[in-house]
């Protein structure tokens, strides 16, 4: 009792708070009662702290127990598989605990302890790109310690002094592991929180070989399935209670892959602009819409055209010029792809010279590709040769990108033309279903093979 008084004391003083002994604490006044609360805090915070580095088992099973865990390998080796190729970045710092578990709602959290687990719902929806992003999402989310401000926010004050007045160390760490747990259906992440967590964890995406295009992509997918305020149905996807909104998020990400380009790729709405010219406005097809496969495709190139501009120092700034030894490096790329590529391929030599001969731009069947990068895979009602010619015309044009007032224009538009729109009960006389997308953008199919769940490229 003695040693947890002195533990609750010096802390109250390490934050300049004058301590009521504990004696007066039942009539102790409004002002004293958060100074306590103060106090509490700061030493729950600690206990947190230490949790979080050193009780990673204890939590990892605990949170299963709460969640359940699929019995599935080829669900876990998909997300180890994952996990690993981000920490392989050298970005990440920490070790985190990662498992699927069997809910069908779409959501993915990090906990106490590095937990992070993946809802089946959440992996069946995206593909590996987008699951990519999720989880650099959700381990920045561990990075920052984020988790613990949520705990302390899910605890009542009167409750923490209560416990921490009465002097009982282990029933305070009771409190806080079951507060932990139970956490996870109720984050309490802030805004800040989310928007650092998907600044930083597109950082780590891009250094990776996923496709950038996932970031946005896979939060235009939850946009689609519940709009910009998304609480009703879903309790925490990526971002909790207190998210921006999807739409803006969906904008951001958007931003940084273009900068990522050098500035030289751009989605507006649903068109993919390369040099500040169309280039593609792709069909929708499968559980994929026609913005979701543009942000797809539009990454793809911007990994091409990153590989030879770099990254754009500024938003609104475009790369003019190759980096050093850029040719050089797009004539070995496209040497030791073209060697991976089926019989029959078209392949031109590329010399490390004029910008026109930058770009190896080819077609096998239904794939584009561009220096051996498969940039989409054709859907029914994509024009192949068309999209063709323009990306050749776009990638040897003049560079260039498109307005941040247009970009914001067209996706107002597309919004509005083609956004969420909330599902309302029908009409008992009149029975209309009111549909989440119009009728010119047909809805996506339910179901989705195995093979497009592994092989994100396919999605574009």
């Amino acid at each position: 009792m003695k040693k947890w008084r002195k533990w609750l004391a010096s802390i109250a003083v390490s934050v300049s708070l004058v301590v009521v002994p504990l004696g007066m604490a039942s009539a102790a006044s409004p002002v004293q009662t958060l100074l306590y609360g103060a106090a509490s805090m700061a030493l729950a915070k600690q206990q947190l702290n230490k949790m979080d580095m050193n009780s990673q088992k204890q939590m990892l099973a605990n949170t299963k127990a709460k969640t359940g865990v699929l019995q599935d390998e080829a669900y876990s080796d998909r997300l180890e598989t994952i996990q690993k190729n981000l920490v392989h970045t050298g970005l990440v710092k920490r070790e985190y605990d990662v498992y699927v578990n069997p809910s069908e709602e779409l959501n993915a959290f990090e906990t106490i302890g590095g937990v992070i687990s993946v809802n089946k719902g959440m992996m069946d929806a995206l593909n590996d790109d987008e699951l990519a992003f999720t989880m650099c999402h959700e381990m920045e989310h561990g990075e920052k310690k984020h988790a613990i401000n949520g705990v302390l926010k899910s605890i009542g004050i009167s409750t923490l002094v209560d416990v921490a007045l009465g002097g009982n160390a282990d029933l305070l760490d009771i409190l806080l592991g079951s507060v932990a747990v139970n956490y996870i259906d109720n984050e309490l992440i802030t805004m800040d929180q989310e928007k650092q967590a998907d600044s930083l964890g597109f950082n780590i995406l891009k250094n990776t070989q996923y496709n950038v295009g996932g970031a946005p992509s896979s939060m235009q997918f939850v946009y689609e399935k519940y709009g910009d305020m998304y609480t009703e149905g879903l309790k925490r996807v990526i971002s909790p209670n207190n998210h921006p909104q999807m739409s803006s998020r969906i904008q951001k990400l958007a931003g940084r892959m273009a900068q990522w380009s050098g500035n030289r790729v751009q989605v507006g709405g649903d068109m993919v602009y390369v040099n500040a010219l169309p280039v593609v406005r792709p069909a929708a097809s499968g559980d994929y819409s026609a913005r979701r496969r543009a942000f797809l495709i539009g990454g793809n190139i911007a990994r091409v055209t990153h590989n030879v501009y770099g990254e754009a120092p500024k938003e609104d700034k475009v790369v003019m010029e190759p980096a050093a030894a850029a040719a050089v490096k797009v004539t070995t790329d496209v040497k030791a792809d073209l060697s991976k590529t089926p019989s029959g391929s078209a392949a031109a030599t590329v010399k490390p010279s004029a910008e026109p001969e930058l770009w190896n731009i080819t077609q096998s069947g239904n794939d584009i590709s561009v220096n051996g990068l498969r940039i989409m895979t054709c859907a029914a009602g994509d024009d192949s040769a068309a999209i063709v010619t323009k990306l050749t015309t776009a990638l040897h044009a003049k560079p260039a990108m498109v307005s941040k007032n247009d970009i914001q224009k067209q996706n107002k538009e597309w919004t509005q033309k083609y956004g969420y729109k909330e599902k309302k009960k029908a009409s008992k006389t009149t029975a209309v279903k009111k549909d989440t997308k119009p009728d010119s953008q047909p809805d996506a199919t339910k179901e989705k093979t195995a093979e497009d769940r592994k092989t994100p490229a396919k999605a574009a």
